[in-house]
């Protein structure tokens, strides 16, 4: 048997009053509530009958100038009040047209758009991005302004660096993009000159350097992009270069398509340890540096091993591990140099450096995405940890070194803001923390400084001009 709709309405009438409800519809302030021919202000009450259904249910449109409007189906069995969020209606441009507009990851439009309905309860996320021009972002709130401009940098490979995140199953390429500016000078009095020692194509990203303990060569590990732009693949290779010689040839040291980063040399130079995916995941190798051959596995452990250093007697190696699973929280780890006996855990932290004498450690400790990286040091056994730099401010004090005679440690810090961004560069302090000097003060990222072993040259990398490069500088006597 098939009931009508007008048994149900018949039905309902002998119900009465008890087949009606009142919801009330709550919004922002000053909204407006309509439903069929029922118009009001928040909070509205609108009566719901259990027969609405019959007829397609009943539906409030809610509304407010200056929101997107959002319609509500009501129902008899739905519980009371019904809160409505209203989206803000946001105007977006950007210093380039066409650009896609994506809020919190789904894309809205492209520049300039009006009208774009964003929540701004949350914290939502507008990002515009288009090609040749690096991705920008700003975070809506209940006080940002409906028209919202957002100021795009051009690409060039120094104004992105492709960062190699170790993981558990090897090296993960993450494009990061970074402030440069066109300017490759520096003003800063404790700097008595600065200048370019590489020359990098752009398809090539110096990941790390290092210098072999005579001064006259550097270790690079240098970032080869190939392959498709649009879906490009990586790796990289060590390579050796002049210290003295700007733009002299480099010679390989490593090949094949795989991520050999973070070497150092032994005190001797003869043997470099370097971290590498080779066997697959990320562990610790060595070389003669005599005979460019000689590889030899060291760790071979489920965690990503990476950034080791040697210590004075040769005997000694320490390197950073990711453990499997869970974060990206890197521990320090010792072992015997040679790659024989068990490795010890020390504690968390990572990129760690022996001072000239052996007795202490240098590591990084820290979140950098969150602002929160510090430098401590420690005894060689692991014991007295203690931080070096500090300050309740977010910024990342990152990788240190020993002057030649431990006196002093030069590192790379965004403690400082060059035209209201936080910026990295080179400073100096003091073995204990003390006497922190800032020594570049160009616009562009400048980090991985090394001393020479004159105790007054820095070479560091540095994105000036638009290029990832080596640069040396001179300090100030």
């Amino acid at each position: 048997m098939t009931i009508s709709k007008t048994s149900v309405l018949a039905a309902a009438a002998l119900v009465g009053i008890a087949g009606c409800k009142t919801i009330t519809v709550q919004s922002l302030q000053g909204s407006k509530v309509t439903c069929g021919d029922v118009t009001g202000q928040t909070s509205a009450e609108v009566q719901v009958a259990v027969w609405d259904a019959w007829f397609g249910g009943k539906e409030a449109t809610v509304s407010k100038t200056g929101y997107a409007s959002k319609r509500v189906p009501l129902k008899f069995n739905m519980p009371s009040p019904v809160n409505v969020a209203l989206d803000r209606k946001f105007n977006i441009t950007a210093n380039q047209a066409d650009a896609t507009i994506k809020v919190d990851g789904n894309v809205k439009g492209k520049t300039p758009a009006k009208g774009i309905a964003i929540n701004d309860s949350v914290d939502s996320v507008v990002t515009v991005s288009k090609k040749g021009w690096l991705d920008a972002s700003v975070t809506v709130t209940p006080d940002t302004p409906a028209d919202i401009n957002i100021v795009m940098d051009q690409d060039g490979s120094g104004r992105r660096i492709p960062d190699l995140v170790p993981e558990q199953d090897g090296v993960r390429v993450k494009v990061v993009p970074i402030f440069s500016d066109t300017d490759v000078g520096e003003n800063s009095p404790n700097v008595a000159q600065v200048r370019r020692l590489t020359n990098q194509p752009q398809t090539e990203f110096i990941q790390s350097i290092s210098l072999l303990p005579d001064g006259k060569s550097i270790v690079a590990s240098i970032l080869e992009q190939y392959g498709n732009e649009e879906d490009p693949s990586y790796r990289a290779n060590l390579w050796t270069l002049d210290s003295s010689i700007a733009g002299a040839p480099r010679r390989a040291v490593t090949q094949g398509d795989v991520f050999d980063i973070t070497a150092n040399a032994s005190v001797d130079g003869e043997t470099l340890y370097f971290s590498t995916t080779r066997n697959g995941k990320l562990g610790i190798w060595s070389l003669n540096m005599k005979t460019m051959g000689g590889l030899k596995m060291l760790t071979a452990a489920n965690t990503a091993d990476y950034s080791p250093a040697i210590g004075p007697d040769g005997k000694e190696l320490i390197y950073s591990a990711v453990l499997p699973g869970g974060s990206h929280s890197a521990y320090l780890w010792t072992k015997q140099a040679d790659g024989n006996g068990m490795p010890s855990q020390l504690r968390e932290g990572y990129n760690a450096v022996w001072s000239p004498d052996g007795k202490k450690i240098l590591f990084v400790k820290g979140s950098t995405d969150k602002g929160q990286a510090r430098i401590w040091v420690m005894d060689a056994n692991g014991g007295n940890p203690t931080q070096i730099t500090v300050g309740t401010e977010k910024f990342n004090d990152i990788d240190p070194r020993w002057s030649p005679d431990g006196s002093k440690i030069v590192f790379a810090s965004d403690r400082g803001k060059v035209k209201g961004r936080n910026n990295y560069d080179i400073w100096l302090m003091d073995a204990d923390g003390g006497n922190v000097t800032q020594l570049t003060t160009n616009s562009s990222c400048d980090d991985k400084p090394m001393f020479a072993p004159d105790g007054n040259t820095i070479f560091f990398r540095s994105n000036r001009g638009l290029v990832w490069d080596i640069w040396v500088m001179e300090l100030s006597k």
